[in-house]
């Protein structure tokens, strides 16, 4: 019962994270739903590239600040391998779709990207936990549960940052609408005049 419910509050997050980086970015970024349909063809199909950017993204993601070491994540990466495959290419799908949101958010926002790589990083880590929790003892999972709670703590620190960050873009561009509204309000009359006389200049123009 409490893997499940580790299992849901992760998904929420990783949704929740999605829609708010989605939100700033063009309409050509895949949304959450095609997202998870990558992970999940990534997963079937089982790419050897996929391997390599999974491998990569787990480097990135040690350079990041409170992350651990790439070489202890890798090495968990290869002992899921050896005793889950089918775990450790959910694994891999996740990581790679992940690394390419990250990648295409870093060419308008790298702060963003930074932050959100370390989201990412964490949610790999709450998996990693969660399925030490899931065969584990009752002894280890007293062990795990603190250790999930300072994973997703952590989270949801990072997350309220890009929520604060997505604040102060909104008030930003309300106060740019806001200073273009009393602009025109100010010159009124003269955008009036302007378009009177275009629509004159348009009624005697030779046909």
């Amino acid at each position: 019962m409490a893997a499940s419910r580790v299992r849901v509050a992760v998904a929420v997050l990783v949704l929740a994270v999605a829609v708010q980086v989605r939100a700033q970015e063009p309409p050509s970024m895949p949304n959450p739903q095609a997202m998870q349909i990558q992970a999940q063809r990534i997963a079937q199909e089982r790419p050897r590239e996929a391997e390599a950017a999974a491998r990569a993204f787990l480097h990135v993601i040690s350079l990041q600040p409170g992350m651990p070491a790439a070489d202890s994540r890798l090495s968990e990466l290869d002992q899921l391998k050896r005793e889950m495959p089918d775990a450790y290419w959910g694994e891999v799908a996740q990581l790679t779709v992940q690394f390419d949101m990250v990648q295409n958010l870093a060419r308008r926002d790298s702060l963003r990207a930074s932050l959100v790589t370390m989201m990412f990083g964490l949610e790999s880590m709450a998996r990693t936990l969660q399925r030490a929790y899931r065969f584990g003892s009752d002894a280890q999972r007293d062990v795990y549960r603190p250790q999930l709670e300072k994973v997703i703590s952590s989270h949801f620190d990072i997350e309220n940052q890009l929520r604060l960050l997505e604040i102060k873009d909104i008030e930003r561009r309300l106060a740019d609408v806001r200073a273009e509204a009393q602009r025109r309000q100010d010159k009124r009359a003269e955008f009036i005049k302007f378009a009177v006389d275009d629509i004159i200049r348009d009624a005697i123009r030779p046909r």
